[in-house]
This record gives C-alpha cells, structure tokens and sequence, in this order.
C-alpha cells in the first residue's frame, strides 16, 4: 500500500485533487442530513440526525464517511461497553489475519489523544483489499481508548460468524466511534452507517493517504 506524507511532493495535488472530486457529494450529504445532533471531540466530528448521519476528521475534512435513510443508527455507550467494543474490534483484527474470519475487504484506523492521520503519530491502521497484501501501521493500544475510530468492514458472500459479536453486527458498512471531549462525560458515540445505496464512504475510494 502506498503512503503519501505532508513532505511528499505530489501530497498538496492529490489532496486538492481528491476534495475536488467529492466536495459536492460531502455537501449533498449535509444539507440532507441537516444539523442534527453534533458530537464532536479533538480529533473527529459527527452530526447525527432522523435523515442520516456523517463524520469527518478535524484536520482533514475530505476523510469523511455519511448516508442517508434507516441504515444509520447510533447510541452513547458507557465506558464498559466502550472497551468491550473495542475488545471485539481487537478480535475481529486478529480472527481476520489469521483466516478464521474471511471478509472480502476490511479497513480500520483508530487515532489516539494527540494522534494523526495526516502526520502518521499515535495510530494504528489495519488495511485489506482484494487484489493486495494486507496492511497494517502503527501500534494497537488494547488498554487506551481510542479519541476515534473508525472500521469499515465487507463479509461479501462469507458465511456469518458462529458468533455475530466477532463482527460487531456489521456485515457491510461502517462503524465509528468517538470519545467525549472531555473524559469525565462518560459516554462515547457508538454509528453505524449500514451499506445502502445512499451511504457515500470516500475511504472505500483511493485517497491521498491511502490508509483510510
């Protein structure tokens, strides 16, 4: 997998090019979603609402996942459930490398306090599609809660696991998470933006950092 940094060179031209290429579909996605509910913390923000939901990235807005319709759900979730959730995203990672969970395509990045998707600091990106080897940078922090993450998960025509929980319930789509502002508020934001015709996920399509 490719990886292009800020001293790249061709870095600005492919960012530029890649918001050009889809700040109208960001922007239909707004207006429809409309101003929801908004959670947001240090790294990510995400509006949530009846018509659907979106998040983007604080440093870059072009990293952005919505859809529209009954395929978005979301809850806050107590810091129990939090580092369950991220115990199964762990084993699901670990069921995929080793063969026991075959999915066609996987991508997931988790951004720690103080981390960067631009900068490569304090992160961990697991990444495998079809066609390429499978990927994976920086470090897995089991006993940290993540600021952010986001797993963008497709079985394709792979049998459902013995247990539904191994894929956190998604078969096809994403999953996001983000962390309070402020620790001490408790609940994380726990989406879900289910695979629809609706669902616009522009790190299923080559982007500059070809990580996410």
């Amino acid at each position: 997998m490719q990886i292009a940094y800020d001293d790249d060179p061709e870095y600005a031209s492919l960012r530029a090019t890649h918001q050009e290429q889809h700040g109208l579909t960001i922007a239909y996605i707004k207006k429809r979603v409309g101003e929801g509910t908004e959670y947001a913390n240090d790294v990510a923000r995400a509006v949530l609402s009846a018509q659907g939901g979106y998040y983007q990235l604080a440093e870059m807005p072009e990293e952005f996942a919505g859809a529209l319709g009954a395929g978005v759900s979301h809850r806050l979730i107590a810091p129990p459930e939090a580092w369950e959730t991220l115990r199964q995203v762990q084993a699901l990672v670990e069921a995929i490398q080793e063969g026991t969970q075959p999915v066609r395509s996987v991508s997931l990045y988790a951004l720690y306090a103080g981390g960067s998707l631009r900068m490569r600091r304090r992160m961990f990106v697991f990444d495998q599609r079809p066609g390429e080897v499978p990927f994976a940078h920086g470090a897995w922090q089991p006993q940290t809660l993540p600021r952010f993450f986001k797993l963008r998960l497709d079985c394709g025509d792979a049998p459902p696991p013995a247990d539904p929980g191994l894929t956190l319930g998604l078969t096809q789509g994403v999953l996001f998470f983000l962390a309070p502002q402020n620790r001490d508020d408790g609940r994380s934001l726990l989406a879900t933006l289910a695979r629809t015709p609706a669902t616009q996920d522009l790190g299923a399509r080559p982007a500059p950092t070809r990580m996410n």
